[in-house]
Protein backbone atom coordinates (compact mmCIF):
# COMPACT_ATOMS: atom_id res chain seq x y z
CA UNK A 1 0.00 0.00 0.00
CA UNK A 2 3.06 2.28 1.00
CA UNK A 3 4.48 1.81 -2.08
CA UNK A 4 1.45 2.06 -4.35
CA UNK A 5 1.59 6.19 -2.58
CA UNK A 6 4.78 5.87 -3.53
CA UNK A 7 3.94 5.50 -7.49
CA UNK A 8 1.22 7.88 -7.11
CA UNK A 9 3.22 10.63 -6.12
CA UNK A 10 6.06 9.74 -8.45
CA UNK A 11 3.19 9.74 -11.17
CA UNK A 12 2.21 12.99 -10.02
CA UNK A 13 5.88 14.48 -10.67
CA UNK A 14 6.04 12.95 -14.14
CA UNK A 15 2.56 15.41 -14.28
CA UNK A 16 4.35 18.23 -12.89
CA UNK A 17 7.48 17.80 -15.55
CA UNK A 18 4.91 17.45 -18.20
CA UNK A 19 2.79 20.57 -17.59
CA UNK A 20 5.65 22.87 -16.59
CA UNK A 21 7.63 22.26 -19.55
CA UNK A 22 4.71 22.97 -21.79
CA UNK A 23 4.51 26.40 -20.25
CA UNK A 24 7.95 27.03 -20.72
CA UNK A 25 7.15 26.81 -24.41
CA UNK A 26 4.26 28.74 -24.30
CA UNK A 27 6.37 31.26 -22.69
CA UNK A 28 9.37 31.40 -24.76
CA UNK A 29 7.24 31.00 -27.87
CA UNK A 30 4.64 33.96 -26.15
CA UNK A 31 5.13 37.15 -28.74
CA UNK A 32 3.36 39.68 -30.11
CA UNK A 33 2.05 39.00 -34.28
CA UNK A 34 0.42 40.63 -36.68
CA UNK A 35 -3.02 40.06 -37.43
CA UNK A 36 -4.38 37.15 -39.61
CA UNK A 37 -7.07 39.76 -41.04
CA UNK A 38 -4.36 42.35 -42.35
CA UNK A 39 -2.29 39.25 -43.60
CA UNK A 40 -5.17 37.96 -45.55
CA UNK A 41 -6.07 41.42 -46.82
CA UNK A 42 -2.45 41.12 -48.48
CA UNK A 43 -2.64 37.37 -49.79
CA UNK A 44 -5.54 39.06 -52.62
CA UNK A 45 -2.59 40.49 -54.04
CA UNK A 46 -0.12 38.42 -53.79
CA UNK A 47 1.28 35.44 -56.21
CA UNK A 48 3.89 32.62 -56.40
CA UNK A 49 6.52 32.80 -53.59
CA UNK A 50 4.95 35.49 -52.10
CA UNK A 51 2.02 34.23 -51.53
CA UNK A 52 3.56 31.00 -50.35
CA UNK A 53 5.38 33.50 -47.68
CA UNK A 54 1.80 34.88 -46.68
CA UNK A 55 0.03 31.60 -46.19
CA UNK A 56 3.20 30.50 -44.35
CA UNK A 57 2.86 33.40 -42.07
CA UNK A 58 -0.72 33.19 -41.41
CA UNK A 59 -0.38 29.63 -40.73
CA UNK A 60 2.31 30.73 -37.94
CA UNK A 61 0.13 33.28 -36.19
CA UNK A 62 -2.90 30.58 -36.43
CA UNK A 63 -0.47 28.21 -34.55
CA UNK A 64 0.87 30.46 -31.80
CA UNK A 65 -2.70 31.02 -31.35
CA UNK A 66 -3.14 27.28 -30.83
CA UNK A 67 -5.59 27.20 -33.88
CA UNK A 68 -3.81 24.43 -35.36
CA UNK A 69 -6.53 22.69 -37.82
CA UNK A 70 -6.59 26.45 -39.21
CA UNK A 71 -2.63 26.50 -39.24
CA UNK A 72 -2.36 23.55 -41.30
CA UNK A 73 -5.18 24.31 -43.99
CA UNK A 74 -2.80 27.26 -44.78
CA UNK A 75 0.39 25.68 -44.36
CA UNK A 76 -0.74 22.57 -46.77
CA UNK A 77 -1.96 25.74 -49.22
CA UNK A 78 1.74 26.98 -48.96
CA UNK A 79 3.43 23.83 -49.41
CA UNK A 80 1.56 23.27 -52.48
CA UNK A 81 2.91 26.41 -54.09
CA UNK A 82 6.41 25.45 -52.60
CA UNK A 83 6.22 22.29 -54.33
CA UNK A 84 5.26 23.35 -57.80
CA UNK A 85 8.14 26.15 -57.30
CA UNK A 86 10.48 23.51 -56.90
CA UNK A 87 12.33 25.14 -53.91
CA UNK A 88 13.05 21.92 -51.53
CA UNK A 89 14.13 24.40 -48.43
CA UNK A 90 10.98 25.99 -48.03
CA UNK A 91 9.29 23.06 -48.52
CA UNK A 92 11.50 21.30 -45.69
CA UNK A 93 10.32 24.55 -43.45
CA UNK A 94 6.69 24.46 -43.96
CA UNK A 95 6.83 20.61 -43.53
CA UNK A 96 8.61 20.95 -40.39
CA UNK A 97 5.78 23.22 -39.41
CA UNK A 98 2.80 20.90 -40.23
CA UNK A 99 4.78 18.46 -37.97
CA UNK A 100 4.75 20.73 -35.61
CA UNK A 101 0.81 21.15 -35.68
CA UNK A 102 0.01 17.97 -35.84
CA UNK A 103 2.21 17.66 -32.88
CA UNK A 104 0.02 19.55 -31.09
CA UNK A 105 -3.15 17.39 -31.97
CA UNK A 106 -2.10 14.52 -30.19
CA UNK A 107 -1.80 13.12 -34.15
CA UNK A 108 1.43 11.42 -33.78
CA UNK A 109 1.87 9.54 -36.42
CA UNK A 110 0.88 12.23 -39.00
CA UNK A 111 3.70 14.45 -37.25
CA UNK A 112 6.44 11.59 -37.49
CA UNK A 113 5.88 11.53 -41.47
CA UNK A 114 5.76 15.43 -42.00
CA UNK A 115 8.91 15.55 -39.76
CA UNK A 116 10.76 13.13 -42.03
CA UNK A 117 9.80 14.40 -44.65
CA UNK A 118 10.83 17.85 -43.75
CA UNK A 119 14.16 15.91 -42.69
CA UNK A 120 14.95 14.20 -46.11
CA UNK A 121 14.67 18.01 -47.69
CA UNK A 122 16.98 19.89 -45.06
CA UNK A 123 19.49 16.69 -45.89
CA UNK A 124 19.30 17.62 -49.67
CA UNK A 125 20.06 21.00 -49.36
CA UNK A 126 22.70 20.57 -46.18
CA UNK A 127 21.55 22.78 -43.81
CA UNK A 128 22.34 21.74 -40.78
CA UNK A 129 19.92 23.79 -38.46
CA UNK A 130 17.15 22.49 -40.31
CA UNK A 131 18.32 18.97 -39.96
CA UNK A 132 18.64 19.32 -36.32
CA UNK A 133 15.79 20.99 -35.68
CA UNK A 134 14.18 17.72 -37.27
CA UNK A 135 16.26 15.21 -35.08
CA UNK A 136 14.81 16.89 -32.21
CA UNK A 137 11.31 17.20 -33.20
CA UNK A 138 11.15 13.12 -34.30
CA UNK A 139 13.01 12.19 -31.15
CA UNK A 140 10.60 14.52 -29.13
CA UNK A 141 7.52 12.98 -31.10
CA UNK A 142 8.58 9.32 -30.16
CA UNK A 143 9.12 10.30 -26.48
CA UNK A 144 5.74 11.56 -26.16
CA UNK A 145 4.11 7.90 -27.81
CA UNK A 146 6.54 6.04 -25.55
CA UNK A 147 9.01 4.61 -27.85
CA UNK A 148 11.96 4.78 -25.85
CA UNK A 149 14.59 3.09 -28.60
CA UNK A 150 13.44 5.54 -32.05
CA UNK A 151 13.28 8.76 -29.32
CA UNK A 152 17.00 8.13 -28.19
CA UNK A 153 18.23 7.13 -31.64
CA UNK A 154 17.36 10.06 -33.12
CA UNK A 155 17.86 12.44 -29.93
CA UNK A 156 21.58 10.80 -30.58
CA UNK A 157 21.86 11.72 -33.57
CA UNK A 158 21.15 15.17 -32.82
CA UNK A 159 23.98 15.17 -30.11
CA UNK A 160 26.59 14.14 -33.07
CA UNK A 161 25.64 16.98 -34.79
CA UNK A 162 25.27 19.90 -32.67
CA UNK A 163 28.77 19.03 -31.58
CA UNK A 164 29.87 18.28 -34.77
CA UNK A 165 28.46 21.97 -35.65
CA UNK A 166 29.37 23.65 -31.66
CA UNK A 167 26.09 24.52 -30.96
CA UNK A 168 25.79 25.02 -27.48
CA UNK A 169 21.99 25.94 -26.80
CA UNK A 170 21.33 22.83 -28.86
CA UNK A 171 23.40 20.31 -26.92
CA UNK A 172 21.95 21.74 -24.24
CA UNK A 173 18.57 20.99 -25.11
CA UNK A 174 19.33 17.51 -26.60
CA UNK A 175 21.37 16.43 -23.52
CA UNK A 176 18.77 17.83 -20.99
CA UNK A 177 16.10 15.39 -23.48
CA UNK A 178 18.89 12.03 -23.47
CA UNK A 179 18.85 12.79 -19.82
CA UNK A 180 15.00 12.53 -19.58
CA UNK A 181 14.82 9.42 -21.70
CA UNK A 182 17.05 7.76 -19.57
CA UNK A 183 15.47 9.51 -16.08
CA UNK A 184 11.47 8.20 -17.32
CA UNK A 185 11.57 5.74 -19.72
CA UNK A 186 15.05 3.42 -18.82
CA UNK A 187 14.70 4.45 -14.88
CA UNK A 188 18.53 4.42 -15.57
CA UNK A 189 19.44 7.35 -13.22
CA UNK A 190 23.44 7.39 -13.19
CA UNK A 191 22.95 7.81 -17.14
CA UNK A 192 20.61 10.21 -16.87
CA UNK A 193 22.43 12.32 -14.30
CA UNK A 194 25.65 11.90 -16.11
CA UNK A 195 23.54 13.74 -19.40
CA UNK A 196 21.60 15.92 -17.37
CA UNK A 197 25.03 17.29 -15.98
CA UNK A 198 26.55 17.92 -19.13
CA UNK A 199 23.19 19.73 -20.55
CA UNK A 200 23.93 22.00 -17.35
CA UNK A 201 27.28 22.62 -18.29
CA UNK A 202 26.51 24.07 -21.88
CA UNK A 203 23.29 26.04 -20.23
CA UNK A 204 25.38 27.56 -17.96
CA UNK A 205 27.71 28.85 -20.93
CA UNK A 206 24.99 30.03 -23.03
CA UNK A 207 24.05 31.88 -20.02
CA UNK A 208 19.87 31.01 -20.36
CA UNK A 209 18.45 31.23 -16.92
CA UNK A 210 15.24 29.23 -18.00
CA UNK A 211 17.28 26.41 -19.52
CA UNK A 212 19.61 26.54 -16.53
CA UNK A 213 16.33 26.09 -14.06
CA UNK A 214 14.81 23.74 -15.65
CA UNK A 215 18.31 21.60 -15.69
CA UNK A 216 18.59 21.83 -12.05
CA UNK A 217 14.72 21.32 -11.66
CA UNK A 218 15.79 18.18 -13.17
CA UNK A 219 18.64 17.11 -11.88
CA UNK A 220 16.84 17.41 -8.54
CA UNK A 221 14.13 14.84 -10.13
CA UNK A 222 16.65 12.18 -10.69
CA UNK A 223 18.04 12.66 -6.53
CA UNK A 224 14.40 12.45 -5.70
CA UNK A 225 14.51 9.27 -7.99
CA UNK A 226 17.15 7.83 -6.56
CA UNK A 227 15.74 8.34 -2.67
CA UNK A 228 18.94 10.74 -2.16
CA UNK A 229 16.47 13.54 -0.72
CA UNK A 230 19.48 16.11 0.28
CA UNK A 231 21.10 16.44 -2.54
CA UNK A 232 17.29 16.44 -4.66
CA UNK A 233 16.61 19.34 -1.89
CA UNK A 234 19.59 21.45 -2.54
CA UNK A 235 19.04 21.69 -6.78
CA UNK A 236 15.44 22.43 -6.83
CA UNK A 237 15.94 25.57 -4.44
CA UNK A 238 18.67 26.60 -6.62
CA UNK A 239 16.42 26.12 -9.21
CA UNK A 240 13.96 28.51 -7.47
CA UNK A 241 16.43 30.95 -6.51
CA UNK A 242 17.12 31.56 -10.18
CA UNK A 243 13.60 31.68 -10.95
CA UNK A 244 13.08 34.45 -8.23
CA UNK A 245 16.04 35.63 -9.31
CA UNK A 246 14.94 36.86 -13.00
CA UNK A 247 10.86 36.68 -12.19
CA UNK A 248 9.95 33.35 -13.79
CA UNK A 249 6.56 32.67 -12.33
CA UNK A 250 6.08 29.49 -14.07
CA UNK A 251 9.74 28.30 -12.94
CA UNK A 252 9.07 29.58 -9.38
CA UNK A 253 5.36 27.55 -9.36
CA UNK A 254 6.88 24.40 -10.75
CA UNK A 255 10.24 24.37 -8.10
CA UNK A 256 7.31 25.09 -5.55
CA UNK A 257 5.66 22.04 -6.29
CA UNK A 258 8.93 20.07 -6.70
CA UNK A 259 10.11 20.93 -3.10
CA UNK A 260 6.04 20.30 -1.27
CA UNK A 261 6.43 17.13 -2.83
CA UNK A 262 10.02 16.20 -1.75
CA UNK A 263 8.68 17.23 2.14
CA UNK A 264 5.79 15.38 2.04
CA UNK A 265 7.95 12.00 0.86
CA UNK A 266 10.33 12.98 4.03
CA UNK A 267 7.76 13.57 6.07
CA UNK A 268 7.99 17.42 6.69
CA UNK A 269 4.99 18.02 6.28
CA UNK A 270 5.20 21.22 7.88
CA UNK A 271 7.67 22.52 5.38
CA UNK A 272 5.71 20.97 2.66
CA UNK A 273 2.29 23.13 3.49
CA UNK A 274 4.87 26.40 3.69
CA UNK A 275 5.64 25.80 -0.30
CA UNK A 276 2.14 24.49 -1.70
CA UNK A 277 0.72 27.76 0.07
CA UNK A 278 2.90 29.80 -2.50
CA UNK A 279 3.09 27.41 -5.30
CA UNK A 280 -1.00 27.69 -5.02
CA UNK A 281 -0.88 32.14 -4.44
CA UNK A 282 1.12 31.82 -7.82
CA UNK A 283 -0.45 29.61 -9.68
CA UNK A 284 -4.08 31.42 -9.14
CA UNK A 285 -2.67 34.56 -9.69
CA UNK A 286 -1.42 33.85 -13.64
CA UNK A 287 -4.14 31.55 -13.93
CA UNK A 288 -2.36 28.16 -14.29
CA UNK A 289 -5.10 25.40 -13.35
CA UNK A 290 -3.22 22.52 -15.10
CA UNK A 291 -0.60 23.50 -12.03
CA UNK A 292 -3.55 24.03 -9.93
CA UNK A 293 -5.00 20.28 -9.78
CA UNK A 294 -1.08 19.08 -8.90
CA UNK A 295 -1.34 21.33 -6.28
CA UNK A 296 -4.61 20.05 -5.01
CA UNK A 297 -3.26 16.57 -4.96
CA UNK A 298 -0.22 17.41 -2.97
CA UNK A 299 -2.25 18.88 -0.53
CA UNK A 300 -4.98 16.10 -0.91
CA UNK A 301 -2.03 13.94 0.76
CA UNK A 302 -0.81 16.31 2.97
CA UNK A 303 -3.80 16.19 5.40
CA UNK A 304 -4.17 12.30 4.79
CA UNK A 305 -1.01 12.55 6.76
CA UNK A 306 -2.15 15.12 9.14
CA UNK A 307 -4.84 12.96 9.87
CA UNK A 308 -7.55 15.56 8.97
CA UNK A 309 -10.07 13.70 7.02
CA UNK A 310 -11.88 17.00 6.31
CA UNK A 311 -9.47 18.83 4.66
CA UNK A 312 -8.37 16.18 2.61
CA UNK A 313 -11.84 15.68 0.95
CA UNK A 314 -12.03 19.76 0.70
CA UNK A 315 -8.85 19.60 -1.66
CA UNK A 316 -9.64 16.35 -2.96
CA UNK A 317 -13.12 17.89 -4.48
CA UNK A 318 -11.12 20.85 -5.15
CA UNK A 319 -8.53 18.93 -7.12
CA UNK A 320 -11.55 16.91 -9.06
CA UNK A 321 -12.98 20.08 -10.11
CA UNK A 322 -9.78 21.97 -11.07
CA UNK A 323 -9.13 18.84 -12.99
CA UNK A 324 -12.78 18.81 -14.79
CA UNK A 325 -12.51 21.99 -15.63
CA UNK A 326 -8.24 21.82 -17.13
CA UNK A 327 -10.28 18.48 -19.27
CA UNK A 328 -13.28 21.10 -20.24
CA UNK A 329 -11.36 24.07 -21.68
CA UNK A 330 -9.05 21.71 -23.45
CA UNK A 331 -12.08 19.38 -24.73
CA UNK A 332 -13.93 23.08 -25.79
CA UNK A 333 -10.30 23.24 -27.91
CA UNK A 334 -10.30 20.19 -29.69
CA UNK A 335 -13.87 20.24 -30.76
CA UNK A 336 -13.21 23.92 -31.96
CA UNK A 337 -10.21 22.00 -33.81
CA UNK A 338 -12.36 19.22 -35.18
CA UNK A 339 -15.23 21.70 -36.08
CA UNK A 340 -12.78 23.87 -38.45
CA UNK A 341 -11.52 20.78 -40.11
CA UNK A 342 -14.87 19.47 -40.97
CA UNK A 343 -15.68 22.32 -43.15
CA UNK A 344 -13.65 20.25 -45.54
CA UNK A 345 -13.62 16.59 -44.19
CA UNK A 346 -17.02 15.78 -43.12
CA UNK A 347 -17.26 12.20 -42.67
CA UNK A 348 -13.82 11.92 -41.04
CA UNK A 349 -14.23 14.80 -38.66
CA UNK A 350 -17.09 12.56 -37.67
CA UNK A 351 -15.99 9.80 -36.77
CA UNK A 352 -12.72 11.79 -34.74
CA UNK A 353 -15.28 14.20 -32.60
CA UNK A 354 -17.14 10.55 -31.52
CA UNK A 355 -13.45 9.12 -30.45
CA UNK A 356 -12.39 12.25 -28.94
CA UNK A 357 -15.33 12.38 -26.90
CA UNK A 358 -15.53 8.69 -25.80
CA UNK A 359 -11.68 9.48 -24.79
CA UNK A 360 -12.81 12.45 -23.01
CA UNK A 361 -15.71 10.45 -21.20
CA UNK A 362 -13.22 7.15 -20.51
CA UNK A 363 -10.63 9.90 -19.21
CA UNK A 364 -13.11 11.23 -16.77
CA UNK A 365 -14.08 7.76 -15.57
CA UNK A 366 -10.38 6.52 -15.01
CA UNK A 367 -9.72 10.46 -13.29
CA UNK A 368 -12.79 9.45 -10.59
CA UNK A 369 -11.68 6.22 -10.33
CA UNK A 370 -8.21 7.13 -9.60
CA UNK A 371 -9.08 9.50 -7.29
CA UNK A 372 -11.40 7.63 -5.21
CA UNK A 373 -8.24 4.74 -4.85
CA UNK A 374 -6.02 7.99 -3.51
CA UNK A 375 -8.88 8.79 -0.99
CA UNK A 376 -9.03 5.06 0.22
CA UNK A 377 -4.99 4.76 0.51
CA UNK A 378 -5.16 8.09 1.91
CA UNK A 379 -7.91 7.10 4.78
CA UNK A 380 -5.85 3.75 5.10
CA UNK A 381 -2.74 5.35 5.89
CA UNK A 382 -3.61 7.41 7.95
CA UNK A 383 -5.26 4.82 10.24
CA UNK A 384 -2.12 2.78 10.15
CA UNK A 385 0.12 5.18 10.86
CA UNK A 386 -2.31 6.14 13.83
CA UNK A 387 -2.12 2.51 15.14
CA UNK A 388 1.65 1.47 14.87
CA UNK A 389 2.44 5.04 16.56
CA UNK A 390 -0.12 3.77 18.96
CA UNK A 391 1.51 0.57 19.10
CA UNK A 392 4.85 1.52 18.85
CA UNK A 393 4.38 3.99 22.13
CA UNK A 394 2.98 1.25 24.30
CA UNK A 395 5.53 -0.84 23.46
CA UNK A 396 8.26 1.14 24.33
CA UNK A 397 6.35 2.34 27.64
CA UNK A 398 6.78 -1.74 28.39
CA UNK A 399 10.13 -1.30 27.73
CA UNK A 400 10.63 1.41 30.00
CA UNK A 401 8.86 -0.74 32.89
CA UNK A 402 10.69 -3.94 32.27
CA UNK A 403 14.18 -1.71 33.05
CA UNK A 404 12.91 -0.53 35.78
CA UNK A 405 12.19 -3.61 37.31
CA UNK A 406 15.55 -4.99 35.92
CA UNK A 407 17.19 -1.71 37.63
CA UNK A 408 15.44 -2.22 41.26
CA UNK A 409 16.26 -6.20 40.91
CA UNK A 410 20.12 -5.06 40.50
CA UNK A 411 19.57 -3.10 43.30
CA UNK A 412 18.64 -5.64 45.63
CA UNK A 413 20.94 -8.13 43.69
CA UNK A 414 24.35 -5.44 44.53
CA UNK A 415 23.07 -5.07 48.27
CA UNK A 416 23.77 -9.18 48.52
CA UNK A 417 26.88 -8.65 46.05
CA UNK A 418 28.51 -6.03 48.58
CA UNK A 419 28.03 -8.46 51.49
CA UNK A 420 29.74 -11.42 49.83
CA UNK A 421 32.70 -9.38 48.77
CA UNK A 422 33.39 -8.01 51.84
CA UNK A 423 34.35 -11.61 52.83
CA UNK A 424 35.81 -12.65 48.93
CA UNK A 425 38.06 -9.55 48.54
CA UNK A 426 41.04 -10.77 49.86
CA UNK A 427 41.40 -13.86 48.69
CA UNK A 428 40.49 -12.78 45.08
CA UNK A 429 43.29 -10.19 45.57
CA UNK A 430 45.51 -13.16 46.13
CA UNK A 431 44.16 -15.39 43.38
CA UNK A 432 44.56 -12.79 40.56
CA UNK A 433 48.35 -12.33 41.90
CA UNK A 434 49.18 -16.10 42.43
CA UNK A 435 47.06 -16.38 38.97
CA UNK A 436 49.88 -14.13 36.98
CA UNK A 437 52.48 -15.67 38.47
CA UNK A 438 50.99 -19.61 37.97
CA UNK A 439 49.89 -19.08 34.61
CA UNK A 440 52.01 -16.52 32.83
CA UNK A 441 52.79 -17.08 29.16
CA UNK A 442 50.58 -20.97 29.62
CA UNK A 443 47.35 -21.98 27.50
CA UNK A 444 44.05 -21.40 29.71
CA UNK A 445 42.31 -24.13 30.43
CA UNK A 446 38.60 -23.77 31.46
CA UNK A 447 39.19 -23.59 35.19
CA UNK A 448 41.66 -20.55 34.55
CA UNK A 449 38.95 -18.86 32.33
CA UNK A 450 36.22 -19.82 35.03
CA UNK A 451 38.21 -18.00 37.67
CA UNK A 452 39.01 -14.98 35.11
CA UNK A 453 35.30 -14.77 34.50
CA UNK A 454 34.54 -14.50 38.14
CA UNK A 455 37.13 -11.82 38.66
CA UNK A 456 35.96 -9.68 35.47
CA UNK A 457 32.32 -10.01 37.09
CA UNK A 458 33.27 -9.14 40.82
CA UNK A 459 35.29 -6.23 39.71
CA UNK A 460 32.76 -4.32 37.68
CA UNK A 461 29.98 -5.19 40.27
CA UNK A 462 31.81 -3.60 42.56
CA UNK A 463 34.47 -1.01 41.16
CA UNK A 464 33.35 2.90 39.26
CA UNK A 465 36.60 3.02 37.03
CA UNK A 466 34.94 1.75 34.21
CA UNK A 467 33.06 4.90 33.97
CA UNK A 468 36.54 7.13 33.16
CA UNK A 469 36.47 8.21 29.83
CA UNK A 470 39.78 6.86 28.74
CA UNK A 471 39.24 3.75 30.56
CA UNK A 472 40.38 0.75 28.12
CA UNK A 473 41.09 -3.16 28.38
CA UNK A 474 45.09 -2.35 29.53
CA UNK A 475 43.62 -0.06 32.05
CA UNK A 476 41.15 -2.67 33.35
CA UNK A 477 44.10 -5.42 32.64
CA UNK A 478 46.08 -3.12 35.20
CA UNK A 479 43.35 -3.24 37.35
CA UNK A 480 42.49 -7.13 37.56
CA UNK A 481 46.47 -7.36 37.51
CA UNK A 482 46.04 -10.29 34.58
CA UNK A 483 47.13 -10.00 31.24
CA UNK A 484 45.03 -8.36 28.86
CA UNK A 485 44.81 -11.26 25.91
CA UNK A 486 43.71 -13.86 28.93
CA UNK A 487 40.86 -10.93 29.42
CA UNK A 488 40.27 -9.87 25.73
CA UNK A 489 40.19 -14.12 25.44
CA UNK A 490 37.47 -14.59 28.01
CA UNK A 491 35.29 -11.69 27.24
CA UNK A 492 34.84 -13.11 23.77
CA UNK A 493 34.57 -16.59 24.30
CA UNK A 494 32.32 -16.08 27.75
CA UNK A 495 30.64 -12.74 27.30
CA UNK A 496 29.93 -13.39 23.14
CA UNK A 497 31.17 -9.47 22.94
CA UNK A 498 34.53 -7.82 22.65
CA UNK A 499 35.45 -5.67 25.22
CA UNK A 500 34.39 -2.20 23.92
CA UNK A 501 30.54 -3.91 24.08
CA UNK A 502 30.97 -5.63 27.38
CA UNK A 503 32.40 -1.70 28.60
CA UNK A 504 29.21 -0.67 26.65
CA UNK A 505 26.94 -2.34 28.27
CA UNK A 506 28.06 -1.60 31.74
CA UNK A 507 28.50 1.78 30.98
CA UNK A 508 24.67 2.04 30.24
CA UNK A 509 23.14 0.07 33.24
CA UNK A 510 24.91 2.44 34.97
CA UNK A 511 23.17 5.51 33.15
CA UNK A 512 20.01 3.80 33.64
CA UNK A 513 20.76 3.14 36.94
CA UNK A 514 21.14 7.17 37.37
CA UNK A 515 18.09 8.31 35.26
CA UNK A 516 15.56 5.47 37.03
CA UNK A 517 16.21 7.77 40.70
CA UNK A 518 14.31 10.81 41.10
CA UNK A 519 17.41 12.70 42.65
CA UNK A 520 19.18 12.40 39.36
CA UNK A 521 16.20 14.06 37.52
CA UNK A 522 18.61 17.50 37.67
CA UNK A 523 21.00 15.51 35.39
CA UNK A 524 20.29 16.36 31.44
CA UNK A 525 21.32 13.85 29.28
CA UNK A 526 24.49 15.31 28.02
CA UNK A 527 25.28 14.96 32.12
CA UNK A 528 24.12 11.63 32.32
CA UNK A 529 26.45 10.74 29.58
CA UNK A 530 29.44 12.30 30.84
CA UNK A 531 29.19 10.15 34.18
CA UNK A 532 29.33 7.55 32.58
CA UNK A 533 32.34 7.55 30.89
CA UNK A 534 30.86 9.18 27.35
CA UNK A 535 32.41 12.20 25.72
CA UNK A 536 29.75 12.34 22.95
CA UNK A 537 25.41 12.57 23.52
CA UNK A 538 25.72 10.77 19.84
CA UNK A 539 27.58 7.62 20.94
CA UNK A 540 25.81 7.53 24.22
CA UNK A 541 22.38 7.96 22.94
CA UNK A 542 23.01 4.58 19.97
CA UNK A 543 24.51 2.67 22.58
CA UNK A 544 21.26 3.44 24.98
CA UNK A 545 18.94 2.60 22.39
CA UNK A 546 20.68 -0.79 21.40
CA UNK A 547 21.13 -1.93 25.26
CA UNK A 548 17.60 -0.65 27.01
CA UNK A 549 15.56 -0.69 23.66
CA UNK A 550 14.54 3.46 23.37
CA UNK A 551 15.63 6.33 23.42
CA UNK A 552 17.52 8.41 26.57
CA UNK A 553 15.00 11.25 26.38
CA UNK A 554 12.05 9.02 26.13
CA UNK A 555 13.45 6.83 29.13
CA UNK A 556 13.94 9.65 31.16
CA UNK A 557 10.27 11.42 30.27
CA UNK A 558 8.37 8.00 30.84
CA UNK A 559 10.35 7.80 34.43
CA UNK A 560 9.33 11.18 35.43
CA UNK A 561 5.64 10.82 34.20
CA UNK A 562 5.29 7.38 36.04
CA UNK A 563 7.03 8.57 39.27
CA UNK A 564 4.45 11.16 39.29
CA UNK A 565 1.63 8.89 39.30
CA UNK A 566 3.50 5.98 41.05
CA UNK A 567 5.27 7.47 43.82
CA UNK A 568 5.08 4.51 45.93
CA UNK A 569 5.63 1.61 43.65
CA UNK A 570 8.73 -0.44 44.84
CA UNK A 571 9.68 -0.15 41.08
CA UNK A 572 11.06 3.50 41.50
CA UNK A 573 14.78 4.07 43.06
CA UNK A 574 14.13 7.19 45.15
Amino acid sequence: MLLFISDIMNYSQKIILIVINCLFLQLLNAQDFQKVDSLKTLLEKASGIEKANLLTQIGDDYQKDEHYQKAIIYYQKALKIYSESKDTLLQASVLENIGNAYYYLFDFDKAINYFIKALKRYEQNNNPYGVLSTLNCIANTYSRCFNKEKALEYYLRSYEMSKKYGDDEGLSNVLNNIGLVYLNDYKDYEKALAYLNESLLFAEKSNDSIDMSIQFQNIALVYLKMEKYEPALKYFFIALKLAEKHNYKLVIVGSCINIANLYIKTNNIESAKEYLDRSLIISKNIGSKGTQTTIYKLYTLYYAIKGDLKKMWEYANLGEVTNDSVTNERSERLIAEMQTKYETEKKEQQIKMLNIKNKLKEAKLQARTYWLLIFIIAFALVLIYIILKRNLLFANKTIVQKNLEIVASENKLNNTNAKLNSIDNEGEKTLNQNFTIKYAGSILTDRHKIEIKNSIINYMNNNKNYLNIDYTLNTFANDLDIKRKYISQVINESFKQNFSNFLNEYRIKEARKIMSSSPNFKYTIESVAGLVGYRSKTTFNTAFKKYVGVTPSFYLSSIKKEIGKQKNSSLFVQ
